[in-house]
């Protein structure tokens, strides 16, 4: 598929070859201006011209063909333009079904992931169902996209490696009529012996919402399998490379009777017939939306793109949900009319670590961030020791504890805030407030069988911080 800027519609566009229908158009315009120049100079030396007018005497037993010829010339029209409207409609018809088939098949395997047992004795039957449902899932995938297409350069789609599964099931996969439906029926009995052997502990209601988006998945790529095997009617195709012919011949005839001059006859032919059979081959090429033609849906960009979204739920960060400790609201979450707390500028304030500003991160913190004496909130133990002002005080007005005086406060220096600035903390921030470490998702390959093997009983070092 040609990636072009949409707003960057400039004469350049003109230009460019590759995908274009202009060279196409130019086999059928530029011999018709050819004949329509040569018959306009044979008829005005040969031809009798009695009248000497410039114009052959036959052309004037013509009258009437202009009005006739427009009208065919009306028809024709309409047929190519409904020709390109129904490959319009076919080309996103396929873009839309194909789409929703991989959404469909990767959520169920993202819900199927996180349908797996987590107990610690199941740990190496889950690993052994996960790696083996992304082989599948990727597998079939491919075999979705190889139905669809219509180009010999299939078998260079990507898959993730088949390594560990049973060679005996690789060959009836290759002999199979339908490799996609026996992967189909290879990932539902998966999914049935794993919830029977307890890797899969979730309830049956639950456990079948996997089922409906494989089947909807199927459904859908059977809906986009009709756009390879069904072509445009016969009856309308035939009917319009007819009409087009007997328009590619007729119009320099009389482009060389009507036009005085030769090379406005030339000019007219090659505009004319040039524009309806550029319109006919953008019909052509977009009516088959899967292939590796320049125009058509770029399909092993989007089979490398599914088996990244399966890796990616291989690694542990992915598997395990984020953290999240429990705070009492802070003014740092606060937004004011004299200042908004942005996101990035909360980032940059949670950023920091073991009490002490990095001092390139000081040197960029705005000036408006200074650190101030905080007013701290009591966190009541019982509900008989609740203040009954609210959780956030006001300015200059503490929250005291019953029996307590209100200078025992202990004076430490919290993210407080105080009209528009905001302080920056000194001590140590709270474990969800410090930047999680960075993780990787594996590029290609699969993570080695020991590695799996702990990120699925413990969490990942890289990944605590989340």
């Amino acid at each position: 598929m040609i990636v072009y800027e949409a707003k960057a519609w400039t004469l350049l566009m003109i230009l460019r070859i590759r995908g274009s229908v202009f060279p196409k158009g130019l086999r059928w315009a530029v011999p018709n201006a050819i004949f329509a120049a040569l018959l306009h100079d044979l008829l005005r030396r040969f031809a009798p011209d009695h009248n000497s007018n410039g114009l052959p005497d036959f052309a004037e037993q013509m009258d009437g063909v202009e009005v006739m010829w427009s009208g065919y010339t009306f028809v024709l029209g309409f047929l190519v333009v409904f020709r390109n409207n129904q490959a319009y409609s076919r080309f996103w018809e396929g873009a839309t079904l194909i789409s929703q088939v991989r959404g469909e098949w990767f959520n169920a395997v993202s819900s199927l992931f996180a349908f797996a047992s987590r107990k610690p004795e199941k740990a190496e039957k889950v690993l052994e169902f996960k790696q083996l449902l992304v082989r599948l899932a990727s597998m079939m995938y491919c075999a979705a996209l190889q139905q669809v297409c219509d180009t010999d350069a299939d078998d260079s789609v990507e898959i993730l490696d088949t390594e560990g599964i049973a060679p005996g099931h690789l060959e009836f996969l290759l002999e199979a009529h339908d490799q996609c439906e026996v992967l189909l029926q290879w990932v539902q009995q998966l999914i049935v012996e794993s919830a029977d052997g307890g890797v899969l502990d979730v309830p049956p209601p639950i456990l079948s919402r996997a089922f409906q988006e494989l089947s909807r998945g199927i459904v859908t790529l059977n809906n986009a399998r009709k756009i390879k095997d069904i072509p445009f009617p016969f009856p309308y195709a035939q009917m319009l490379v007819c009409m087009l012919t007997v328009h590619w011949v007729v119009t320099p005839m009389l482009a060389s009777l009507v036009v005085a001059t030769w090379w406005w006859a030339a000019f007219m032919s090659f505009l004319v017939t040039g524009s309806f059979w550029c319109l006919m081959y953008i019909a052509i090429e977009i009516d088959q939306p899967f292939g590796a033609d320049a125009n058509d849906l770029p399909i092993k960009e989007m089979m490398r793109d599914y088996n990244r979204s399966l890796l990616s739920l291989l690694h542990s960060a992915a598997q395990k949900a984020p953290s999240f400790s429990s705070m009492p609201k802070s003014p740092m979450f606060v937004q004011s009319k004299e200042a908004c707390l942005t996101f990035s500028a909360r980032k940059r304030l949670m950023s920091y670590s073991d009490g002490a500003l990095d001092r390139h991160s000081k040197r960029s913190l705005p000036s408006v961030f200074t650190a101030v004496p905080s007013m701290e909130v009591p966190r009541p133990s019982t509900p008989e020791e609740s203040c009954a002002k609210p959780a956030i005080p006001e300015e200059g007005a503490d929250c005291e504890k019953p029996g307590e005086d209100a200078d025992s406060k202990p004076g430490d220096e919290r993210i407080a805030i105080k009209t528009d600035q905001f302080s920056v903390p000194e001590e140590n921030p709270p474990p969800s407030a410090q930047r999680p470490a960075d993780s990787g998702v594996h590029k290609a390959g699969f993570p080695g069988r020991d590695q799996l093997a702990t990120g699925a009983t413990d969490v990942d070092a890289k990944a605590k911080g989340l």
